[in-house]
């Protein structure tokens, strides 16, 4: 496994442990905690370490006792410059890369100073198959080659911890990543115990780079941008789109009738506050109005996606036409634009200027560029707190529950033979 999705893993892992404290983990909260405060205060400017230690404690869930092991990481792969009086840090100076750069640069350090041992080892690799698609325990199992009481202890340790779901379909167990299967798990879950992980992974990777295809489209042609896909994997679509927690987004229009958009699941939208969630939904129904101008066209056919969303994210606005009122109606229900009629007959899509609608603008660029979106999982509570004012922190710390670590243990059986595993017994 690259170095950067290990290190991705254990963010992953550590946003479901959270307040929970696992013994037998040591390198995967750390890296995972390191992730997090990076991500948080990544383009700030010179940062108080006891407010930044206020901050990671209460709202990022990471225990105060970690700020300064943290602290003293990000110093080693020159992440940030710190500013002491003797011994006593003073305050911090981030100087965070952003996207891959930053997994890079923490990974180098998870490879030669973090000792990870052969049961975090395993328990990663067996989130990062878990990332792909669900799989069948057995099958899982036997693809890894591992030692199979310690693969029953890091599945039963990610049960409890809650970075790992479980599911029976079919008199099959089904393990799921919650940071990607948490919303539909059920549906997910029936579907590998009927046919197998492989044609759920394949038809993620083709929504993947074709997010928002409508799904009439899909059903119609038996393909996602030209590449086939089987039968089953038009039902599952379906089932998501019927059955699912999350509904796709859908427009109407005269011409088409309803048609429903396919995105695949939101890495960790289970952890994603209510405000980023309503940006990231907002972005979907941008993406949506697109794919209906791009693929269920009235008179005039968007031949450029990507294009026309740069120019919308710049300009704010769009061209006048006649011809595509139903298709942005729902950015307008959703106070994303304005529909402003013109001379002639015309309408302008105007885009409602506020720093929400043009993050949205900017994840629905990625989205169709098939990038990945900035992360949405950072708290912008947090990372406001971090500079702003002194009562806007009083505030944030204030609405904060402040909970009580749990500490997740393994049973007796196989606390002993993890023991036993790592001793090379």
């Amino acid at each position: 496994m690259e170095q950067r999705i290990a290190v991705a893993r254990c963010h992953e892992i550590h946003l479901s442990i959270r307040d929970k404290e696992v013994p037998r983990f040591e390198s995967i909260p750390l890296i995972g905690m390191a992730v997090q405060l990076a991500l948080h205060i990544r383009g700030l400017p010179l940062v108080e370490y006891e407010r930044l230690k206020l901050v990671a404690s209460t709202a990022l869930g990471i225990p105060r006792i970690a700020v300064d092991r943290i602290i003293d990481l990000l110093a080693k792969i020159e992440f940030i410059k710190i500013q002491s009086e003797g011994k006593r840090i003073k305050a911090i100076l981030p100087v965070i890369p952003y996207y891959d750069e930053l997994y890079d640069g923490i990974g180098e350090y998870m490879k030669d100073e973090s000792e990870v041992d052969e049961f975090e080892a395993l328990t990663l690799e067996i989130m990062d198959k878990l990332a792909g698609a669900p799989h069948n325990i057995d099958a899982l199992a036997g693809k890894l080659g591992a030692d199979r009481k310690a693969f029953d202890a890091s599945i039963e340790l990610g049960e409890k911890g809650q970075f790992l779901l479980v599911r029976r379909h079919r008199s099959k167990t089904i393990l799921l990543n919650p940071t990607y299967f948490s919303e539909n798990a059920d549906v997910f879950a029936d579907h590998v115990a009927k046919c197998g992980a492989g044609t759920i992974k394949r038809t993620l990777e083709l929504i993947q780079s074709a997010q928002g295809w409508p799904l009439s489209l899909i059903i119609k042609t038996g393909e996602i941008s030209g590449k086939k896909i089987s039968s089953d994997d038009i039902q599952l679509l379906k089932r998501l789109a019927q059955d699912g927690m999350i509904k796709p987004p859908t427009i109407t229009t005269t011409h088409s009738g309803e048609s429903a958009f396919i995105f695949t699941p939101t890495p960790g939208f289970m952890n994603i506050n209510p405000l980023r969630r309503d940006q990231y939904e907002r972005a979907l129904a941008i993406v949506s109005a697109v794919r209906q101008g791009q693929l269920l066209p009235n008179k005039f056919q968007i031949r450029n996606p990507g294009a026309l969303l740069y120019r919308l994210k710049t300009d704010l606005q769009l061209k006048p036409t006649s011809d595509y009122a139903e298709q942005y109606q729902n950015l307008v229900h959703l106070r994303i634009a304005q529909l402003v009629p013109t001379q002639g007959g015309y309408t302008q899509l105007k885009i409602i200027d506020t720093p929400e609608n043009r993050e949205s603008l900017n994840i629905a660029y990625n989205l169709v560029q098939g990038s990945l979106p900035p992360d949405i999982r950072v708290d912008k509570d947090a990372h406001r707190a971090m500079t702003g004012p002194q009562d806007y922190l009083e505030s944030l710390v204030s609405s904060k529950n402040m909970r009580e670590r749990e500490k997740i243990i393994l049973s007796g059986e196989s606390e002993f033979e993890v023991s036993q595993l790592l001793l090379g017994f």
